[in-house]
C-alpha cells in the first residue's frame, strides 16, 4: 500500500456510519466494533458511496450490474501518479505541474468515473478526459461528473469499441500528461469462471462488474499491448502512458512489446491493498526518468523485466557523517565547470540538490583540454539544450543507522553513459576527500 494513503489501518465502520447514515442498516456488530459482509452487493456499494462521500466530498450513483470500485485500491494508483508527476517537475521547475493544469486521459472510465472524481478532488488543478463504451455507464458517468459540479474539468467521451484505445488523443490537440486505465480483466467468461473455481478459498468480496468492464478480447495483456502499439504513432500526445494490471505474466506480455520497440524508458510498481495486489506499469518516450523507488521493483520474480536502473547509491565510509560530507559535496558540485546547482527544496539544504549540464566538463579529456588551455569540444546542440539532469543527495543504508550513502537520481537526459560518468566523478571526489580527513 502506498505509504500515504490513509486507508493502511482498518476502517472504523461504526464513526463512518455515523458520516454517512445509509450504511448504518449494512453493519455487523461484532466484539471489535462492526463490520460489512463484503459479499454483499448493495452493502459493498454503500460502503464506497460513505468513504466518498466523508473523505471527499463526493456523491456517487451506481446502476446495477456496473463495477463498484474500492476506493483505497483507486487511490493507491492515484498517490502513485503523484510520485511520478513530483519527479517529472524536477527536469524542469518551471514546468512543474503543481504551477499548471495536469490532463489525465482515462481509458475506460466506467460508470462510476472514479479516477477523475478522486483526481479531481484532490487535486484542483487535475483536468479529465475519460473514454467508455458501454452507453450506460456513461450516462451514470456524466450523472456522477454533473452532480459534484465538476462539469468543467472533467469531459466524458464516447469511445468507438472497433477504434483506437488511444484514438481520442490523435484528435486532439493538448499534450496530456499521463494516461490512466483499469483494463479489462479476462478474455472471455470460461476464464472468468476458471478463474473462479480455481481459487482455493472463496473471494473476500463479491465481483460487481459487467462483462464489458471485466472482458477484452485477449484479456488485460492484449488490452494493454495495443496501448503500447498505438503510443509508438502518438508519443508526442502524451508524456506518460500508464495502466494498471491485475496479472503479474501480464507484466511481461507488455515489457516485451515496449523492448520490441526500443523503449527503454519505463516503471513497474506494486499496488496493495489488503489481499489485493495489482501492478502498474508506465512508459515514456520523453528523455526524463523515474528513480528506482517510483519505478523499479525488488521483486525476485521479475528481476528480468525491470527497467535499467535510474538511481545510484555509493556507500560512505560509515564514520563519515551528514555534517562532513555535505561541504565536501558542494565543494565537489562547485568544481565542475558549467554546472548549474540548486536545491530540491528549502528544507534539504545542499544535501540534496538538483544539478544540470550542458556537456561532459568533468571527464578527464575535457579537463585535461582546460589544463592545456584548449576549449572543450561541444557541439552546438550540447551548447543549448540541457545534457543532464541528476538529483545528488544523502542517503543512509538500510539496517546502519550511522553509515551515509551517496543518492545519484538520473532525472533527464538522453545519455546514459553520461549520467553513471557524473555520478562516478562526485562519488570519487568525494570519497577521495573523506579519505584525506
Amino acid at each position: 500500500m502506498h505509504t500515504r494513503n490513509p486507508y493502511q489501518h482498518p476502517l472504523d465502520f461504526l464513526a463512518l456510519a455515523q458520516a454517512y447514515p445509509a450504511l448504518k442498516t449494512h453493519l455487523i456488530h461484532t466484539l471489535h466494533g462492526a463490520a460489512i459482509d463484503f459479499k454483499n452487493e448493495t452493502a459493498q456499494r454503500r460502503l464506497t458511496e460513505a468513504i466518498l462521500h466523508r473523505d471527499f466530498g463526493l456523491r456517487l450513483d451506481l446502476p446495477s450490474g456496473r463495477l463498484c470500485p474500492p476506493v483505497p485500491n483507486r487511490l493507491n494508483y492515484i498517490l502513485w501518479l503523484e510520485d511520478v508527476l513530483e519527479a517529472v517537475a524536477l527536469a524542469e521547475p518551471s514546468n512543474d505541474p503543481a504551477r499548471g493544469h495536469v490532463r489525465v486521459f482515462d481509458i475506460g472510465t466506467g460508470a462510476s468515473a472514479i479516477y477523475p472524481l478522486l483526481g479531481c478532488s484532490t487535486h484542483p488543478n487535475w483536468k479529465f478526459t475519460a473514454t467508455e463504451v458501454d452507453p450506460l455507464s456513461i450516462r451514470y458517468a456524466r450523472q456522477n461528473v454533473s452532480q459534484n459540479g465538476l462539469e468543467e474539468r472533467i469531459h466524458i467521451v464516447q469511445a468507438d469499441p472497433d477504434g483506437g484505445i488511444l484514438a481520442p488523443l490523435e484528435r486532439s490537440d493538448v499534450t496530456y500528461d499521463f494516461t490512466m486505465c483499469n483494463p479489462p480483466f479476462y478474455a472471455s467468461r470460461e476464464e472468468v469462471i476458471q478463474s473462479a473455481e480455481a481459487k482455493e478459498f472463496e473471494p473476500n468480496a463479491v465481483c460487481t462488474g459487467a462483462d464489458t468492464e471485466m472482458i477484452t478480447p485477449g484479456g488485460e495483456a492484449n488490452f494493454v499491448g495495443r496501448m503500447v502499439q498505438e503510443s509508438v504513432q502518438l508519443r508526442d500526445r502524451c508524456r506518460w502512458f500508464t495502466s494498471m494490471l491485475g496479472k503479474m505474466s501480464s507484466l511481461t506480455h507488455i515489457v516485451h512489446i515496449l523492448r520490441e520497440h526500443a523503449v527503454t524508458n519505463y516503471a513497474i510498481t506494486e499496488l496493495v491493498q489488503g489481499q489485493t495486489r495489482r501492478w502498474a506499469i508506465a512508459w515514456s518516450y520523453c528523455d526524463v526518468h523515474l528513480p528506482d523507488p517510483i519505478g523499479r521493483l525488488s521483486h525476485h520474480a521479475l528481476q528480468s523485466i525491470l527497467p535499467p536502473r535510474n538511481t545510484l547509491v555509493q556507500p560512505l565510509q560509515q564514520a563519515a557523517s551528514p555534517a562532513q560530507v555535505v561541504p565536501i559535496l558542494t565543494s565537489v558540485l562547485a568544481s565542475v565547470d558549467g554546472l548549474t546547482v540548486r536545491q530540491k527544496s528549502p528544507e534539504s539544504g545542499a544535501a540534496d540538490v538538483i544539478a544540470t549540464a550542458y556537456g561532459n566538463t568533468w571527464s578527464r579529456a575535457a579537463r585535461r583540454k582546460k589544463r592545456d588551455a584548449m576549449p572543450v569540444e561541444m557541439d552546438s546542440r550540447a551548447q543549448s539544450e540541457v545534457q543532464l539532469v541528476c538529483r545528488t543527495r544523502l542517503g543512509s543504508n538500510l539496517g546502519e543507522e550511522s553509515a551515509v550513502t551517496l543518492v545519484f537520481d538520473w532525472v533527464a537526459g538522453k545519455d546514459r553513459g553520461l549520467f553513471e560518468s557524473f555520478a562516478s566523478h562526485v562519488e570519487r571526489k568525494v570519497v577521495g576527500a573523506l579519505v584525506l580527513m
